[in-house]
C-alpha cells in the first residue's frame, strides 16, 4: 500500500510540473487557461494512472492481444498482475491460527493520516457552521442580481457562499464604504465567481487537501488555483468596462474593513497577493487569445495523460488467444523455463520480496500497482508445498497446479521472452471437484441457453450471478460480434474437467468453432463463462496480411511504420518496442505468412514463419483508409 501512494504521488507530482510548464508558457494568456491547467493537476490527485491503466486492459485490449469475453470471476489476468478476483475462501477443516497482536509500519502510516485527515475535516465542518449560521441570519436586500444577494451583520468580506444554491452575501452598511461603481465591482466579482462555479471547484481541491494533506506539494496548489481564479475574476470585471482604479479600490477597501473569507469554497473578493493584483488591474494588460496552434498543443497534451495509461494497461495485458496452427501437433510439454520462473516470483513473494527483475516492462509496471493486493493473497494461501505442471492452456501458457499450505490455486503463466523475462501471468484458486471427469450438474444447459441468447443479442442475465451480468453487458457488443459470426451453434460436446475445476466444452458452429469452459454453477446459476479460443471460417480482410507483411518487415529494421497505424495504436506500439524488438530480433528473418482464419472480435489470424522461430498474429480489418486499428502476437513453440 505504501509504494502505492508512493507511486500515486511522484506520478502527479510529474503531472502538476507539467502543468506548471504549460503555464508557464502561457502566461500572457488569460488566467482562466492557467486555472483550468492547474485545476486538472489537482483532479489528477482524485485520478491514480492504475485507474485509468485497468481501464485500458479491461476494455481497449483488442488493440494488442483480443480475448474473446473474458468473462472469468474466478481467475484475473495479470493486468491485476498476481491478484485472485475472488475473495480467499476458507478450505473446510482447516482453522487458522490466531493473529499476533502488532502494529506493523503501515497500519501506524495509516493512523496518523486518519488523524491528519479528520483534523483537516473537523476544522473545515467548523468553519463551514459559522458560515452557514451567517446565511441563516441574513437579511435580504433589495439589490437586483441573477442570484440571491442577502446582507449580514458580521465583519466578512463579501463573498459567494453555497455550493448548489450559492448566495451573494455581502456585510451589512458596505454601501458607507464603498461608492456605487465600487459596490458594482464588487458584485461584478462575486457573480464572475458564480458563473465559473469556484465553490464547487474549490470544494473539490479541498477534498485533495484532506486526502493528502500531509503532502506540501497540493497546498502549493491550492495557493495556484487561488491566485488564477481571482485574477480570471480580474480579468472578466475589466473587460465588462469596469474602470480599473475604481475596481483596484474597492478591492483596497474590502481589505482594510473586512475579514477574509475564512474558507476556500466561500469565493470572497480579496484573494491572494494583493499587491501584485492592484499592479495587474491597473495596468489592464490585455490577455492575448489562444490561437489554433496553442489550443492544439493543449489537447493533445490532454490526450497524451489519458492515453498514456490507458496504453500501459494495453502493453501490460497478457490476454491472447491461441490457435494450433495448421499441420502442427499442439504443445503438451511445459514451456522451458516456466516453472522455475513462476518458483522464483512465488517465493519473492513469500519473502516480501517480489522478484521484479524477472518480469518484463509491463509486468514490472503492473505489479508494482497491486502488490499490496497481491501479497495478502500470497500471505493468506500460506507456506508453498508443491509446484506441478498440468498442460498448456488454449492461448498457449503453461497451466501449473501449486499447492500451498492453505490453498490449492492454478497459475498459468506465458511461454518465457527471448531474455528469460516474464511477459504475463495470473492465478486463482482451484475449484474442488470430485475427482471423475464428468461434467458438473447443469452447466450444458447453462451454457447452451448463454450461446442461444447471445445469437439473439439477448443474454439469459436470469441464470448469471451479479458479476457476470455486469461483465457481460460491459462487453456484449464484442460478443454479440463473434457469436454472428461463428453462426448458429450446431453441437456441444463435454471434453473435461480442467484443473481449474471449470467444465471444457467444445462448440461447432456452421462457420467455425470454439472451445468454452464455464464454472460450476452456484445455486443454478453462472459465476464465471469464457470462450477461450475460436475459429471462423472466413476469408481474409483485404489488406490485412499486406500490411501485417510491412509491419514485420518494418520491425526488422527497428524502426515501425506508425504513419500505417491509427494514432492509439501507434501509441501503443512506440511504449511497447523495447519489448517487441527484444522479442522479434531473435526470430531472424521473415520467411512466410499464412492466413488460418478468423479470429475474436473479426480478427484475422495468420501463421507467420520465421528463420529462428514461429509466431501467431491477429490484425483487425483496416480502416477506410488503410491503418491498423487492433494489431496483437505471440510466439508459438
Amino acid at each position: 500500500m505504501i509504494a502505492l501512494v508512493l507511486d500515486h504521488l511522484w506520478q502527479s507530482s510529474i503531472f502538476v510540473g507539467a502543468a506548471g510548464l504549460l503555464t508557464l508558457a502561457l502566461r500572457r494568456n488569460s488566467a482562466n487557461v492557467r486555472f483550468w491547467l492547474w485545476f486538472a493537476a489537482s483532479v489528477k490527485f482524485l485520478v491514480p494512472f492504475a485507474a485509468l491503466t485497468a481501464l485500458g486492459t479491461y476494455f481497449l485490449t483488442t488493440i494488442i492481444s483480443p480475448l474473446y469475453a473474458p468473462r472469468v470471476t474466478l481467475i484475473e489476468p495479470l493486468a491485476q498482475p498476481f491478484s485472485s478476483s475472488t475473495p480467499v475462501l476458507a478450505i473446510p477443516g482447516f482453522k487458522s491460527a490466531p493473529a499476533e497482536m502488532h502494529l506493523s509500519l503501515a497500519a501506524i502510516l495509516l493512523a496518523i493520516w486518519a488523524i491528519g485527515f479528520a483534523a483537516i475535516a473537523i476544522r473545515w465542518v467548523v468553519r463551514w457552521s459559522r458560515v452557514r449560521k451567517l446565511l441563516r441570519d441574513a437579511a435580504d436586500t433589495k439589490i437586483v442580481a441573477p442570484i440571491a444577494v442577502k446582507s449580514s451583520v458580521s465583519r466578512l468580506e463579501p463573498g459567494l457562499v453555497g455550493i448548489l444554491r450559492p448566495v451573494i452575501l455581502l456585510p451589512q452598511g458596505i454601501e458607507q464604504h464603498l461608492s456605487p461603481p465600487e459596490l458594482n465591482a464588487v458584485l461584478t466579482h462575486e457573480l464572475c465567481h458564480w458563473q465559473r462555479r469556484d465553490n464547487l471547484l474549490a470544494t473539490v481541491h479541498m477534498m485533495v487537501e484532506a486526502l493528502f494533506w500531509y503532502f506540501p506539494l497540493v497546498w502549493w496548489l491550492g495557493a495556484r488555483l487561488n491566485v488564477e481564479r481571482e485574477r480570471a475574476c480580474d480579468e472578466s470585471v475589466l473587460a465588462t468596462g469596469n474602470d480599473p482604479g475604481v475596481y483596484a479600490g474597492s478591492i483596497l477597501k474590502v481589505c482594510r474593513v473586512y475579514l477574509q473569507s475564512p474558507i476556500a469554497c466561500v469565493s470572497g473578493v480579496s484573494g491572494s497577493d494583493l499587491k501584485r493584483r492592484m499592479d495587474t488591474i491597473i495596468e489592464n494588460r490585455i490577455s492575448i487569445h489562444l490561437n489554433m496552434a496553442t489550443k492544439f498543443l493543449l489537447a493533445r497534451s490532454a490526450t497524451f495523460v489519458v492515453a498514456a495509461p490507458l496504453a500501459l494497461g494495453l502493453l501490460v495485458s497478457p490476454k491472447a488467444i491461441a490457435q494450433t496452427p495448421s499441420g502442427e501437433a499442439p504443445r503438451t510439454a511445459p514451456s522451458p523455463g516456466t516453472e522455475a520462473a513462476l518458483r522464483h516470483q512465488i517465493e519473492g513473494w513469500e519473502n516480501k520480496q517480489p522478484a521484479v527483475e524477472a518480469l518484463g516492462a509491463g509486468m514490472v509496471a503492473a505489479t508494482r500497482q497491486q502488490q499490496a493486493a497481491i501479497q495478502k493473497s500470497i500471505d493468506d494461501f500460506g507456506a508453498l508445498k508443491s509446484i506441478a505442471f498440468n498442460s498448456v492452456d488454449p492461448q498457449g501458457w503453461d497451466v501449473y497446479a501449486v499447492v500451498f499450505e492453505n490453498a490449492k490455486t492454478v497459475w498459468s503463466i506465458a511461454p518465457l521472452m527471448p531474455d528469460g523475462k516474464i511477459s504475463g501471468m495470473l492465478f486463482g484458486k482451484a475449484i474442488p471437484r470430485d475427482g471423475t471427469n464428468a461434467p458438473s450438474p447443469g452447466t450444458e444447459a447453462a451454457l447452451r441457453r448463454d450461446i442461444d441468447g447471445l445469437q439473439i443479442g439477448q443474454p439469459p442475465y436470469d441464470i448469471m450471478m451479479p458479476g457476470l451480468v455486469a461483465a457481460t453487458q460491459k462487453q456484449l457488443a464484442g460478443i454479440e460480434q463473434d457469436s454472428k459470426a461463428l453462426g448458429a451453434l450446431k453441437s456441444l460436446t463435454f471434453k473435461s474437467v480442467n484443473v481449474q475445476g471449470w467444465d471444457v466444452y467444445e462448440a461447432v458452429y456452421d462457420r467455425g468453432h470454439a472451445t468454452w469452459t464455464i464454472a460450476p454453477l452456484t445455486d443454478g446459476k453462472m459465476g464465471g463463462v469464457l470462450m477461450t479460443a475460436m475459429h471462423i471460417e472466413a476469408p481474409p480482410h483485404p489488406g490485412t496480411e499486406a500490411s501485417l507483411r510491412r509491419y514485420i518487415e518494418s520491425l526488422e529494421k527497428g524502426q515501425p511504420n506508425y504513419d500505417e497505424m491509427v494514432p492509439a495504436m501507434a501509441d501503443t506500439v512506440r511504449r511497447q518496442l523495447p519489448d517487441i524488438l527484444a522479442t522479434i530480433k531473435p526470430l531472424g528473418a521473415l520467411k512466410s505468412i499464412a492466413f488460418q482464419g478468423g479470429g475474436p472480435m473479426g480478427m484475422d489470424v495468420y501463421y507467420v514463419t520465421f528463420e529462428h522461430g514461429n509466431a501467431e498474429w491477429k490484425v483487425a480489418p483496416l480502416t477506410a483508409d488503410g491503418r491498423v486499428e487492433r494489431r496483437g502476437f505471440r510466439l508459438l513453440p
